[in-house]
């Protein structure tokens, strides 16, 4: 008897385990079955405006009942500016009257057999929400009455155990398909949004790097004494950070971790943003506050630091895109559209890419950006690049992000980005970071 239940018991473990590397393997397949996405288009980026517009919390009531309907180009727009810029996975859905389709793709890393993982998913409209048709991986095929079964029970568990997830399905009203749509019907309520935003807050940082957060915040409150209220150029800040940085990266190893908490601490600062609302700290009244620049301009130095750590935060791709976004957005009732400021932008992306892409490219970032540094070394002059313009010369101009002469201005502006010094590819081994 005893040797039964232990055979039994080999068996469950071997099925626990099995099971999900079957599944993984089986749905590794040469060929991705969605290829990247194009970049964003002029009429895109309205269309997201449009959106975030439409359903701006500060324009809701308490209890407010809102439907929203999304067309598969506004599902489209929105999952390829969200996981495909975050996640490096490229995605599609596909509407029908009565049903819809998503499928995605993920490359994998070279070392790994196979280069692509493919999922798609069915969904079809039941009596009250959406149900799981098949779940493909890959040469896998999951039936929907395998599925479901699966998703109730851990639904139910979620109801039971989280707070969060419980009030956020109470403010979902229904999902469903209307036709060439997917509708979301849902109650706006601000705790919920509060709560949500303060949880968020907490998740934003590992214990470590909030540890590591407020080391950063220090040595800016101690530069800050050194250059109180003044206008001060981020060449004559950026040092002491990043020796700072490569002195913990060589006491406690991982040199990009060190360089991603920097790189988001000095962005909050330049913002005016409260680092007490993330980690726990005491801000002294009438602290001293730095005025940070690049080529003497407070707005060029926000550009540089927000693209940096939304990048080290989320990805090149998402930043790129929040850049972009700004710029149009400019361009239609502010300031224009700024080919300085978009500079600015990819230059940050650039420094957080390289602070992170690897330990040797942290190392030798850490090294060169500790020493004698002028601001030329990291940010590219603007002169000559095109003035800022209007939404409507643009368009005249320009046409959209895909047009021949906008390739032109970011050739050039990628190009700029390249000559500077500390974005020189590093030698060979870790002796290249000195």
């Amino acid at each position: 008897m005893f040797f039964i239940i232990k055979s039994l018991l080999v068996l469950l473990l071997l099925a626990v385990f099995a099971v999900p590397l079957v599944i993984v393997v089986t749905g590794i397949e040469p060929e991705p079955l969605i290829e990247p996405g194009k970049s964003l288009s002029h009429q895109d980026v309205e269309r997201i405006k449009q959106l975030l517009k439409q359903n701006d919390p500060r324009r809701l009531k308490q209890d407010e009942v809102r439907t929203l309907a999304l067309s598969e180009r506004d599902l489209n727009l929105l999952l390829d500016y969200s996981i495909a810029r975050t996640l490096d996975i490229n995605s599609r859905v596909d509407l029908y009257p009565d049903s819809a389709a998503v499928s995605m793709t993920y490359q994998l890393p070279e070392k790994y057999s196979g280069n692509y993982l493919n999922a798609s998913v069915s969904l079809s409209q039941g009596d009250d929400n959406l149900r799981i048709d098949s779940l493909e991986l890959g040469r896998i095929s999951l039936p929907g009455w395998l599925l479901n079964p699966a998703l109730q029970i851990f639904h139910a568990k979620m109801l039971k155990y989280s707070d969060e997830y419980r009030e956020v399905m109470q403010a979902i009203g229904e999902f469903r398909l209307g036709g060439d749509q997917l509708v979301l019907v849902y109650q706006w309520r601000p705790e919920l949004a509060a709560q949500l935003k303060s949880s968020s807050y907490g998740l934003l940082f590992s214990a470590n790097d909030k540890d590591r957060v407020l080391v950063y915040y220090d040595e800016l409150s101690r530069l800050a004494k050194v250059f109180p209220d003044q206008r001060v150029s981020l060449d004559r800040i950026l040092p002491s950070m990043f020796k700072l940085a490569g002195m913990r990266s060589d006491e406690r190893g991982d040199p990009q971790a060190e360089n991603r908490a920097m790189l988001q601490t000095l962005a909050m600062y330049v913002m005016g943003i409260n680092v007490g609302r993330f980690v726990e700290t005491r801000v002294e009244s009438g602290q001293h506050k730095m005025y940070l620049t690049i080529l003497d301009r407070h707005d060029l130095a926000q550009h540089f630091t927000v693209s940096a750590a939304l990048t080290v935060s989320a990805g090149s791709g998402l930043a790129n895109a929040i850049g972009l976004f700004k710029e149009l957005d400019d361009s239609r009732d502010g300031t224009g559209f700024s080919f300085d400021d978009l500079l600015a932008d990819r230059a940050g992306v650039r420094l957080a890419e390289f602070a992170t892409e690897t330990e040797q490219y942290a190392w030798v970032l850490q090294q060169r950006m500790s020493g004698k540094l002028s601001e030329s070394d990291f940010m590219p002059p603007t002169d000559k690049l095109p003035p800022s313009i209007m939404e409507l010369e643009f368009k005249q101009r320009y046409r959209d992000l895909d047009s021949e002469k906008y390739g032109l201005v970011d050739d050039e502006i990628e190009r700029r980005i390249q000559r500077c010094r500390v974005y020189q590819p590093p030698g060979q081994g870790r002796a290249g970071r000195y």
